[in-house]
């Protein structure tokens, strides 16, 4: 019974990893076909093995079976050697292989030419062999054999790196699982190996998952990837897989005396085991130290100097990617004013690669991916409708991978990198590292496409000259909320000039606003890019999420995976439904949220707690939308940390005490005139000068119209 349920465990994993495939095409439908017959061949035989012992008549039908399906099964191989990776229609060659099929149907299951008979004593198999038992299994043998010789022939012959590879990997799968199955099916009595029978059938499982992960990977492993992958497996195999399998089989399956405390015990130690070895590999065999270089490629990205030029930036960039990837040359395409990508680096000659509305620019636009393989577009299935507009960009290019920057379905950049100077493919290894440092070549690619090259910078008198202008330009373009029953004043400024601080509007309706108030975290220019990066990034997700808690979640993940790593957002988000005289609003981390109605003499602070953006990948259950109801007359004043964290020349903080006694000093002012009263009063406390990026944003209620024309 314990054997059994491994080759039952088998055949549910093969199963559902089969399910998992995605392809069509006569290449599928032969691995479709393996699986069915593979799946059935372990079912029938554990079935029979099962019955062996008391329904000899049943077991022995099904035994019969079982072993047909295995031929079957390598008979499916075999046609997925003649035609993959070509969609080959070989009519001839499935003809032959159904009518072959059901001869032996004939043959083996109805006839005792094959096995006359099965008895089981125990754990005892005994095989009765017929009189062709041993040319039968020969030839079905042969037929797996077969299969194997012209995956490698074929292999040999492909051009293509990566189809080569499935064919290789493909074919040792076929050749473990024949050598696995006919060792303990076939040749197992003279062996002495027949009470081990019950496991033949997970031989199923190198040739399945072989052929399931070839037709599955679209990217070339190298072979000290694969050496490293080999290397974690034998480890686990051996190390915890065989004394865990030992203590598992012997001391509970065969000896304990209840089956399903059995069962219980055996899933534990499989969960305690796998985990020790999972940590095992990842920590000795390079899986964190991968994840190490990964962090440490993401930080040397994030440091770059945006304050530099334009040219200096992407030279730098350049020379680390190269090193991380060893590609041999590396290139950067920049969104134009028209929506065309042009080549902006190396030597700036601002070559059209993409022009607006091509083919090339649709289709970069449509994928749900942000870093594409040359590999990838060969092999994957999900390429084949725009395989060949992706291809000629990369001949036209003549990279071998590509990183992309958008914005929904706007491309803002695309980083190109050459073959690598070893003449190896990019591999898994290299798209995770892609795939890793995608956040921060975006923010390189924002920054690129809005700040201009240094021969520009040179025209005016300073380079942050140029970057401030274009930073305020983009920041101050919102909607501003004009409305009878509303008024609205902010003031938002560094003293340095460029800064991290942010206030933005938005018109939903004719009563209703979205806006958000906020500090992104650094200084000077790395703090102002990012906060028109997220700007931007706020107001497209807007446009596709509906939902308030989501819209912030979706912001957070932003931040923490495409923003320079530590980068944090302490504000808020809010709707002012005038309508309904109430603003909605989420708290992640304003610190000063006063409120001040006609029907009170006090202010009170409404934020309440806030979660910070950034920290954790997950927000969302932190996340919880308030109401605050707006009666005629009242004024809600939101204050960043610039203001509440100014210093006096005796170290003293200006704190919210103050900010309230001049919100309340300035009860009859209008909302300009508050702002500017906190601004100068924080800026006198603070000996003239304050340190830290400001934002102060007022909003004062009157009430719907109709109430003001009472």
């Amino acid at each position: 019974m314990g054997l059994t349920l491994f080759t039952l465990l088998a055949a549910l994993l093969v199963a559902l990893v089969a399910v998992g495939v995605k392809g069509h095409g006569s290449s599928m439908q032969a691995f479709r076909a393996a699986v069915a017959a593979s799946v059935a061949f372990a079912l029938f035989l554990s079935a029979g093995y099962l019955l062996a012992e008391y329904y000899r008549p049943v077991a022995l039908y099904l035994l019969r079976a079982a072993d047909l399906f295995a031929i079957i099964s390598y008979l499916a191989f075999l046609r997925l050697a003649l035609s993959y990776p070509y969609a080959s229609t070989l009519v001839a060659a499935d003809v032959a292989i159904v009518t072959v099929s059901v001869a032996l149907t004939g043959f083996m299951v109805f006839t005792d030419l094959y096995v006359a008979d099965v008895k089981r004593l125990g754990i005892e198999f005994i095989r009765f062999e017929g009189n062709f038992y041993t040319l039968t299994t020969t030839l079905g043998a042969s037929v797996g054999a077969v299969a194997v010789v012209i995956m490698v022939v074929r292999a040999a012959r492909l051009k293509s790196r990566v189809y080569r590879q499935h064919l290789v990997i493909m074919a040792l799968g076929v050749a473990a699982s024949l050598a696995w199955g006919f060792t303990l099916s076939v040749l197992g009595p003279a062996l002495k190996l027949s009470r081990l029978y019950a496991l033949s059938a997970t031989n199923i499982l190198p040739s399945v998952l072989a052929t399931a992960y070839a037709l599955s990977s679209t990217r070339v492993f190298q072979a000290r990837t694969a050496a490293k992958a080999l290397g974690a497996w034998t480890v686990i195999v051996i190390g915890f897989g065989v004394p865990l399998g030992l203590a598992t089989g012997v001391g509970f399956l065969f000896r304990a005396t209840s089956s399903v405390t059995s069962v219980i015990v055996a899933l534990l130690a499989f969960v305690v085991f796998g985990r020790w070895a999972e940590s095992f590999s990842r920590g000795r065999l390079g899986g964190e130290r991968d994840e190490a270089s990964r962090e440490q490629l993401e930080a040397a990205i994030a440091h770059l100097d945006l304050s530099g030029g334009r040219d200096t930036v992407l030279g730098e960039l350049s020379a680390i990617m190269g090193e991380a990837f060893g590609s041999s040359w590396f290139a950067v395409l920049s969104e134009d004013d028209s929506g065309g990508l042009r080549r902006i680096y190396p030597d700036d000659d601002d070559e059209m690669v993409a022009a607006p509305g091509s083919p090339a620019i649709e289709a970069l636009a449509a994928l749900d991916r942000r870093v594409i393989l040359k590999t990838d577009i060969i092999a994957d299935a999900s390429f084949a409708s725009m395989k060949p507009v992706l291809s000629a960009l990369f001949d036209v290019l003549g990279a071998e991978a590509l990183v992309l920057a958008k914005e929904g379905r706007r491309v803002v950049g695309v980083f190109a990198f050459g073959p690598k100077r070893s003449g190896a493919d990019y591999d898994a290894l290299d798209y995770e590292g892609f795939d890793a440092v995608h956040g921060k070549l975006f923010v390189v690619a924002y920054y690129a496409r809005h700040v201009a090259r240094e021969s520009l910078l040179e025209t005016v008198e300073k380079e942050i000259g140029l970057a401030d202008q274009i930073v305020r330009s983009i920041q101050e373009k919102i909607d501003p909320i004009e409305h009878a029953g509303v008024n609205v004043s902010f003031k938002c400024e560094s003293p340095r000039g460029l800064g991290g601080d942010l206030f933005d509007s938005v018109r939903i309706s004719e009563h209703r606003w979205f806006f958000v108030v906020g500090d992104i975290s650094g200084k000077g220019l790395n703090a102002s890019m990012s906060m028109v990066i997220l700007k931007s990034m706020i107001r497209m997700l807007l446009k596709e999420e509906q939902d308030f808690i989501k819209l912030v979640a979706r912001t957070n993940t932003f931040i923490k995976e495409r923003l320079p790593r530590g980068t944090f957002f302490s504000g808020m988000f809010g709707f002012l439904a005038l309508d309904k005289g109430a603003i909605y609003f989420v708290n992640c981390g304003i610190p000063a949220m006063l409120f001040r109605s006609p029907g009170l003499d006090s202010v009170v602070e409404t934020q309440g707690e806030g979660k910070m953006l950034g920290f954790v990948k997950n927000i969302e259950p932190y996340l919880k939308t308030r109401k605050l109801v707006l009666p005629p007359g009242s004024r809600v004043l939101i204050s960043t940390d610039g203001i509440i964290d100014a210093e006096s020349v005796r170290g003293e903080r200006y704190g919210k005490e103050r900010l309230v006694r001049i919100l309340g000093e300035n009860r009859n002012s209008s909302a300009a005139e508050t702002v500017a009263a906190v601004v100068r009063s924080a800026s006198a406390f603070a000996g003239g000068r304050i340190d830290d990026d400001i934002t102060v944003v007022t909003i004062d209620y009157d009430g719907p119209p109709k109430e003001k024309k009472r």
